[in-house]
This record gives structure tokens, C-alpha cells and sequence, in this order.
């Protein structure tokens, strides 16, 4: 049996957390595809469920399972580990996930007798081979028990088609999900892979993710799957897409609203606030009516330094008349700040505060919600940020 965990958050059950819970789908495509091939699979999500270290461990030393598989984060890097090298029997351990790549020695070093499996890119199919003792191609690396693959675009586990993956999404216990904000059910979409941009924070860069390909589902194919949704949820009223970036420019806009007008449903989706500036209001009125609530928007600052250390478009005018425009079509936005990035300083702090706070008077103006997410900046494994800050404490 394999046990797949959807890795937690906290050391300790947070009761105080109060975050949105997305299904994990990237591990719903793995634990399906293991179904697939006659390999009994189980997902458990601990963010979902709240779950402690201690409540983790019992599951496992309860099921003991044959193969587990954990995803990776720089944010949980250190829970996963206790929780692995607190296993006590025998067992094949998988590690994934984007962080995977820049902490493979540090995963590779955790204090257990137990065979780690790391992949690097997308594992969709490559799992089940690996437990079948099917694999077609050699790890990347290997020294004792410990072994590396890398799926990259040359590989032959890589999805080039992503539109085909099956989904089973019984694996999926929140979905669909009652937000009571809104008073309406969601379920969830990953239409695309990759991101075209190359924020300095980000881990999913497009440099630091060379090895991988911008793939995006056809429009046919998104079409059926949400009306396989409509189908197997009667209650649901929406769909959340988790792109890293579903609307890209006007053209993907144009797409998505042939797509979503052939349905009686709300959506959200991640856009970024260049996607806009091509698009008139007359077609931002009709991405409204074909069902777009809400969009999340990644602003990170009101300071044109701090946006351009990071690669962040920095025309704060622009990136004001873009947003204006969404909520004169009526549309509401969920926007992201972060603070505390290296040499950001009160000023910077300020200039963000007072971009926010004209967002929000301005959709007051327009009768739209304007509600942000704020995070204090961490710098993640393996991204442009982290590595300046790495080398300059080496240089210090």
C-alpha cells in the first residue's frame, strides 16, 4: 500500500488557522495514477485535517504502509523531516515537490535507515514504475539507498500533454468546498503548468524551472472536465483555478470567457496585473458575465524599488488603471503584498500601505470587494533571492 501525505504546515494542530484549504490535485494525479496500475494508494491531507506530528506518525505506524510519499516545502522542510526520520519500520520513502530540486543534499543527509526516493519535476507517472520496479530510466544520482530522478522535458515520465492526465477526485475530501465568506460550493482546476514570469522570490520562475515546459490545457478538454464537475457535484456554484497564472494577456481572456460562458457558474482564477493592459472594458464586462468573481492578484508592493529588485512590473500608474479597470466591469480582487524584503525600508512600507489603501477606495467607488493578503517575505530554497542572500553571508 502506498500512503501519499499531503505534508503539514505546523508541528502542532493551529486551531487559530484559518487559510483557505485547497485539495492537493498534483497529488491527486500521482495517488490516481497509482489506483491505475493496480497499486492500493491512500491520500491523506494533513493541512485539511489539522493534523499534528504526533497524529501524523499514529496513521502511519497504524497503516504501515509499504511506500509513502511526502511533498516538500521550504516553509515545512523541517516537519518533514522529523516526521521521516521518526518512521521506525521499514519503508520506501518518496519525497517531492518544487523545493525538492535546491534541497536534495539536505533530503538525501535526513537520519534514517529507510530508502529516500527524491523526484525532481513533475511525478505524475513516474511513481508508480518506480513501485512496480518498472523504471525505464536511471536516477540522476544514487549512493547508498538514497536515489535522485529527474523528470525533465526529456524524460519519458513527463507529461507534454497535461490536458489527458486522469483524476480521480474521490482522493479529495473538501471538494466541493462551502465558502461561508460567499455562501457558495467550489471545487478546483489546474489548467495549466508553469509561469511565464521570473519574480525573484518565486520558486516557480521560469529561470530557475529551465528543465520544464509552459504546458496548458486545450479548451475542449477544460470544457469537459467542468462539466464532468456540474455532473458529479449538484451543489456546486463555482471553480477556483490554481494556475500559477491563468490569465496571461487578452488573449487567454478571450479563452477563458468562451470557456466559462457555456456555464452557469462563478470562478476565480490568478492573473497577473500586466494581463490587462491590452484588454478593453467592453471584454472585461464579458469576462464578468461568463461568471469571473473574483481574481487573486500577486501586487507584492506599492514601491517602484522594491518591485524592481524582485522583477515585478514597476509602473505603479499602470498597475492602478489596470485594476480600476476590473472593478469598473464589476469584477473583485484578492491581492497579495509582501513585506519585508532586503533593503525595503519604512518608506518603502508606506508607499505600499498607501497603494492598498487607494485600491480599497476605489472599489468602494465601484461597489466591488478589494480584500488583500499580506506575508512577511521568506526567502525559499532555490530562488534568485535566496541565493543573493546565501552568497552574501558567505561573502561576509
Amino acid at each position: 500500500m502506498f500512503l501519499l501525505i499531503n505534508s503539514p504546515l505546523f508541528k502542532i494542530a493551529d486551531q487559530n488557522y484559518d487559510e483557505d484549504s485547497l485539495p492537493p490535485i498534483g497529488l491527486g494525479y500521482i495517488a490516481t495514477n497509482l489506483l491505475n496500475n493496480g497499486i492500493e494508494c491512500e491520500l491523506i491531507d494533513c493541512i485539511l485535517e489539522n493534523l499534528s506530528i504526533i497524529e501524523i506518525l499514529n496513521i502511519i505506524n497504524d497503516k504501515k504502509p509499504q511506500f509513502i510519499g511526502f511533498n516538500i516545502f521550504t516553509t515545512n522542510m523541517e516537519i518533514v523531516k522529523e516526521i521521516i526520520e521518526s518512521i521506525k519500520f521499514k519503508i520506501d520513502i518518496f519525497v517531492g515537490g518544487q523545493a525538492v530540486l535546491p534541497l536534495y543534499e539536505y533530503i538525501t543527509n535526513f537520519s534514517t535507515n529507510n530508502k529516500i526516493i527524491m523526484i525532481i519535476g513533475d511525478a505524475d507517472f513516474i511513481v508508480s514504475d518506480i513501485v512496480s520496479n518498472k523504471i525505464k530510466e536511471d536516477p540522476i544520482y544514487s549512493i547508498d539507498n538514497r536515489f535522485i530522478y529527474k523528470v525533465d522535458k526529456n524524460s519519458s515520465y513527463y507529461p507534454n500533454d497535461i490536458s489527458s492526465i486522469p483524476l480521480r477526485r474521490d482522493f479529495f475530501k473538501n471538494e466541493p468546498t462551502l465558502h461561508k465568506k460567499y455562501n457558495f460550493y467550489e471545487a478546483y482546476l489546474i489548467n495549466s503548468r508553469g509561469c511565464i514570469y521570473n519574480c525573484a522570490f518565486c520558486g516557480a520562475s521560469k529561470t530557475i524551472n529551465k528543465h520544464l515546459t509552459i504546458r496548458t490545457k486545450t479548451k475542449n478538454s477544460i470544457i469537459k472536465e467542468i462539466d464532468n464537475l456540474v455532473k458529479k457535484y449538484n451543489k456546486l456554484d463555482s471553480i477556483r483555478i490554481l494556475d500559477d497564472l491563468f490569465l496571461k494577456d487578452k488573449k487567454t481572456i478571450l479563452e477563458a470567457i468562451e470557456i466559462f460562458e457555456k456555464f452557469n457558474l462563478k470562478w476565480r482564477s490568478m492573473a497577473h496585473t500586466l494581463s490587462f493592459t491590452q484588454t478593453s472594458i467592453d471584454d472585461l464586462k464579458k469576462l464578468k458575465n461568463s461568471g469571473c468573481f473574483e481574481l487573486f492578484i500577486g501586487i507584492e508592493s506599492g514601491s517602484n524599488k522594491v518591485l524592481k529588485s524582485i522583477h515585478k512590473f514597476s509602473n505603479i500608474e499602470i498597475i492602478k488603471s489596470n485594476i480600476e479597470k476590473l472593478f469598473k466591469a464589476g469584477i473583485n480582487i484578492k491581492a497579495y503584498f509582501i513585506l519585508g524584503f532586503p533593503k525595503e525600508n519604512i518608506k518603502d512600507f508606506e508607499q505600499t500601505y498607501q497603494l492598498a489603501s487607494y485600491l480599497k477606495n476605489e472599489s468602494i467607488k465601484h461597489g466591488v470587494f478589494f480584500r488583500i493578503s499580506v506575508f512577511q517575505f521568506r526567502p525559499y530554497h532555490g530562488t534568485e533571492i535566496y541565493h543573493d542572500l546565501f552568497d552574501k553571508t558567505v561573502l561576509e
